[in-house]
């Protein structure tokens, strides 16, 4: 039987060479793997970098829209309506009986800021933006209005809302000098998941 590529045989260098080349083409492979892996790895971040680039943005632009929103409201001269109007395009996130939270809640129905003021348009570099500005509401023999003892702490409630130094239990719908207000904004591109933005603040004074 005749042995090829023993040490010394003359096929022993051929063996050797094939050896040598299969090896040399096995790093090759390994070594254009890593190379393939590092250069999505950078693809990836890079990309992930730029969508947090653009979240931060976008969040900037988002809270100045609701801060310019905020002071429409605020400019509104209908002060003694304002929360007549308000109050029937409020809505609370479900589950929440005792007014605690401050949270997201996309499930919540967000409306058009033409719905509040035709005048206020959102920028357009934020995809569809809606708003909701939620206001107090407390039923007392089926009738909802806006009452100074209702324990609302979202709301900063209960507060001397007619300022007449006593919390108590009557409708202050007519005589509110303040008027606790939560106020969202919703944005949101085609295809991509909605984000909110909220802000809890007050409204004051006679107009």
């Amino acid at each position: 039987m005749r042995v090829v590529g023993r040490p010394g045989s003359p096929g022993h260098g051929v063996a050797r060479r094939c050896g040598e080349a299969a090896f040399t083409l096995v790093e090759v492979m390994i070594s254009a793997s890593i190379l393939v892996i590092s250069i999505l790895g950078f693809v990836a971040n890079a990309f992930a970098g730029h969508n947090l680039s653009r979240t931060v943005e976008e969040r900037g632009v988002a809270v100045e829209t609701l801060g310019r929103f905020i002071e429409r409201l605020r400019a509104d001269p209908d002060w003694a309506g304002l929360y007549a109007r308000l109050r029937p395009l409020t809505v609370e996130s479900v589950g929440d009986a005792t007014l605690v939270r401050l949270n997201v809640d996309t499930n919540l129905k967000t409306r058009t800021a033409a719905t509040y003021y035709a005048d206020f348009v959102p920028p357009k570099s934020l995809g569809t933006v809606s708003f909701l500005v939620q206001v107090p509401v407390k039923t007392v023999s089926g009738v909802a209005s806006l009452r100074e003892d209702e324990a609302a702490p979202r709301y900063g409630l209960p507060y001397d809302l007619n300022g007449d130094g006593v919390i108590d239990g009557g409708a202050r719908d007519a005589d509110y000098r303040a008027l606790p207000i939560v106020v969202r904004i919703r944005w949101q591109h085609p295809g991509e998941t909605a984000h909110e933005t909220i802000l809890q603040t007050w409204l004051r004074g006679d107009r």
